[in-house]
């Protein structure tokens, strides 16, 4: 981890450096395909299923993956999955409390509509403009929304990397959140992964042809089962995911919407959860767009090889000195541990220039 994943990339030629790691990575077999890599441990297609879907949520089928992937579910399975008490807003409240403790100011409802910079062709950040008219003044910059879009929206006249605006973007997923009256059935665990039937069929629909799966795969995640207070004594909290088509693909989310959720419903019950709701929320691609989010996805660009350590994104662009991007969209990738990874990163970007400015 700490050389391909726990590292800054400033040149494809630091893939190099650590040649040792990237030797035992070759001769483990990182380099063959995802799927015939976990095949050739588990004979049992539902082994193989539970040890390789998560290559979707990078944007790819496990037959199209590199098995260095694999690393997802080894983080997963071998390193294990925590579950913060309180729920995963505990996280955020946690690090922002850790802010405050050390004499941080923390403004909320205070929307960035630019970020400030010095005038020439490669004007250093100045600080930030707050909702179009007051300005902060800062040294350096550390920009948390997703990458293109902040390149679009708050970089005026600097263009952002190709590889953010012609590079494969993940499928997105319609969520639905509810709390619900009942409990769920008796063998349902924290996490829950329904499989549709149709494996490969699905990964064409989702990623080749922009279409719905033609039988979804689901996941049902009930926090309240393990968290008291999430719900009323009796009553359960649903987390439902169904992977989808970002908004690359062909489905009219305005029109598709509420008989795609309904399905989501219909098949929750079927398989034995509570859903009586009492109060809920759906988010689908375009509400993931409008939370700034590329394409309506909240995973990001594919983890392709090509969109990948020092061939992502980079978290610093030459044309702009003191900025620092963190999140999914540039080093290291997607997903809550690679998210934190990326602000420890940000962090350490941060720390090079203000020494370069000594």
């Amino acid at each position: 981890m700490g050389s391909f994943i726990d590292t800054n990339f400033n040149s494809p030629l630091d893939l190099v450096k650590p040649w040792r790691a990237g030797l035992q990575l070759v001769k483990m077999g990182g380099f063959t395909k995802l799927d015939k890599k976990i095949g050739s441990f588990f004979k049992d297609e539902r082994l193989q299923r539970i040890f390789s879907f998560q290559s979707m949520y990078a944007g790819l089928a496990p037959y199209e993956a590199l098995s260095i992937y694999a690393v997802i579910t080894y983080m997963d399975s071998v390193e294990g999955v925590y579950f913060p008490e309180g729920g995963m807003h505990s996280m955020a409240s946690g690090l922002a409390n850790a802010l405050t403790d050390k004499g941080v100011t923390i403004r909320y409802n205070a929307p960035v509509t630019r970020i400030l910079r010095s005038s020439g062709v490669n004007g250093a950040v100045t600080g930030v403009e707050v909702a179009g008219d007051e300005r902060i003044s800062a040294d350096a910059v550390v920009c948390n929304p997703d990458l293109p879009v902040a390149y679009r929206t708050l970089l005026g006249g600097v263009e952002a990397p190709r590889v953010a605006r012609r590079g494969k973007y993940s499928p997105s997923c319609v969520l639905w959140i509810a709390g619900v009256k009942g409990l769920p059935p008796a063998n349902a665990a924290h996490h829950n992964i329904h499989f549709g039937h149709d494996w490969n069929g699905s990964f064409k629909a989702l990623i080749e042809d922009g279409v719905r799966m033609p039988d979804p795969s689901v996941l049902v995640t009930l926090h309240s089962l393990d968290t008291k207070g999430l719900a009323p004594e009796g009553d359960s909290s649903l987390y439902v995911l169904e992977p989808t088509p970002n908004l690359d693909g062909k489905i009219d989310w305005s029109r598709e919407r509420d008989r795609i959720v309904g399905d989501i419903k219909n098949r929750v019950a079927s398989l034995g959860y509570p859903t009586d709701v009492v109060v809920e929320r759906v988010y689908d691609p375009l509400d993931w767009e409008a939370m700034g989010m590329e394409r309506g996805t909240p995973f990001a660009l594919a983890h392709t090889f090509f969109q990948t350590g020092p061939f992502r994104p980079n978290n610093v662009d030459k044309k702009v000195p003191g900025l620092v991007f963190v999140g999914s969209s540039t080093l290291p990738g997607v997903g809550v541990p690679m998210v934190l990874v990326s602000g420890k990163l940000a962090a350490e970007r941060v720390d090079e220039y203000a020494k370069s400015r000594r």
